[in-house]
């Protein structure tokens, strides 16, 4: 994305404008790929905000040939990662109006299934679960998801495999 380049050298020149777009164009999807990986909406906040301050620091580092987003969710990999270390948690290489009544009950439905599968998704082990978010949710490809994670294409798909079968088994009881 061109404009993504013009973002980065603004921020390089200390332009307040290029670092607040950067965060409003990013800043969601870092949250939320952290929060799901943390559980615990404080420690997400925190993570996101550092993962921005490691991002605006090492900006003239950045390799503009390469996706914005694919470095940015390398850095919250790391920062999760890390996260984890310090704290000694164990990371294995790892509505528009009132619904009719049908459709109440669809939408509880599904609801309810969007909750149980969100369940499930939190028994997986930690880098299963990163992986099938990143695949899933972010929709990255194997390679990109590679990249991030510093592990080769067959583990991830090896490991997202497996993700999903257990997936399938725990919705199944």
């Amino acid at each position: 994305m061109p404009e993504e380049k013009d973002l980065i050298e603004g921020i390089i020149k200390n332009d307040e404008r290029s670092c607040e777009r950067i965060l409003n164009l990013y800043k969601g999807r870092i949250f939320s790929y952290i929060l799901r990986l943390v559980r615990n909406y404080d420690d997400a906040e925190e993570l996101t905000f550092e993962t921005f301050i490691k991002f605006f620091k090492s900006v003239k580092s950045y390799d503009p040939s390469k996706p914005l987003s694919n470095w940015l969710f390398k850095i919250a990999h790391n920062q999760v990662i890390d996260f984890f270390r310090k704290n000694k948690i164990k990371y294995e290489y790892l509505d528009e109006g009132q619904p009719s009544g049908e459709d109440f009950l669809k939408e509880y439905e599904m609801a309810k299934r969007m909750k149980e599968i969100e369940e499930a998704i939190s028994h997986l082990p930690p880098l299963d679960r990163e992986i099938l978010l990143l695949f899933h949710k972010e929709e990255y490809s194997y390679e990109e998801i590679s990249r991030i994670l510093n592990l080769p294409v067959s583990t991830i798909k090896t490991r997202l495999h497996r993700a999903r079968r257990r997936l399938k088994e725990m919705l199944k009881r």
